[in-house]
């Protein structure tokens, strides 16, 4: 039978940080996700099979550790989607305390992206977007890169979600403009409210960046971090960044699995 993810980026997948104690926030967001995807793609889904190979991969951590594990979700059949089988992934996860305290620099993808793909809405195996704006930015000396779609307008980073700080409120661009609805993007957005912050989803274009006074990126690796600059806008690491990073933290204690 035919591995339709190694020949067509036929599949899903969902990335989670695991926590010392193994550990792992917000398991019944991304499970839903990766349910929704099965249906918006006509995949077969079991939520069971699913949990099971989490705790399985689990097992292998050290309880001490925290780690980056990647659920997969891959399809197989000669003539369509015949079964889906789950594979797992883990490796430790690196320091990021000077990317805490310094913010990262981002820059503007090399090129746009349509909204309405499909695509963009679900963590999908077909990647290769992604990876490649990843690697180029990197290559270019940057933490990420955030696309633009076909109209101009800021979405996402290649690995992250991103929120820009405007005198005490929070902008984050919307699901429409063409990008993954972010599990940590979610609960960042309860956090802020819940700390007494306002949050909008609003359009965000290029030009606009040099108009905010701070950025951060998120992602349910990085949690949130502050973003320094975004091509030649500086920004300052705020106060109000660190508010927002310790509410999740507390989130993320009531949350784990």
């Amino acid at each position: 039978m035919k591995n339709r993810t190694l020949f067509f980026g036929e599949g899903l997948f969902e990335t989670f940080r695991v926590y010392k104690g193994r550990k792992l926030a917000f398991v019944e967001d991304h499970l839903d996700r990766m349910a929704e995807g099965c249906r918006f793609f006509t995949l077969p889904f079991s939520r069971r099979k699913a949990v099971d190979a989490l705790k399985s991969a689990l097992d292998d951590v050290p309880a001490t550790a925290e780690a980056r594990l990647r659920l997969s979700l891959n399809c197989h059949g000669d003539h369509g989607v015949a079964k889906t089988t789950f594979e797992t992934t883990c490796e430790p996860l690196k320091q990021m305390s000077t990317q805490q305290g310094q913010g990262v620099e981002l820059s503007v993808a090399p090129f746009q992206r349509f909204s309405k793909s499909p695509l963009v809405r679900f963590k999908t195996t077909s990647y290769l977007e992604n990876i490649f704006v990843f690697t180029w930015a990197r290559g270019e000396g940057f933490f990420d890169a955030l696309f633009t779609n076909e109209r101009g307008e800021i979405t996402e980073g290649s690995i992250t979600n991103v929120f820009f700080l405007d005198k005490g409120h929070i902008v984050t661009p919307p699901i429409d403009a063409g990008l993954l609805a972010g599990i940590t993007r979610k609960q960042i957005i309860r956090v802020a409210r819940a700390r007494g912050f306002s949050v909008s989803e609003s359009t965000v274009r290029p030009e606009d960046l040099n108009g905010f006074d701070g950025a951060f990126v998120t992602n349910s690796v990085i949690e949130a971090l502050p973003v320094c600059t975004v091509g030649d806008t500086h920004y300052p690491i705020s106060e109000m960044i660190e508010d927002i990073q310790q509410g999740y933290r507390e989130r993320v204690k009531i949350s784990l699995w």
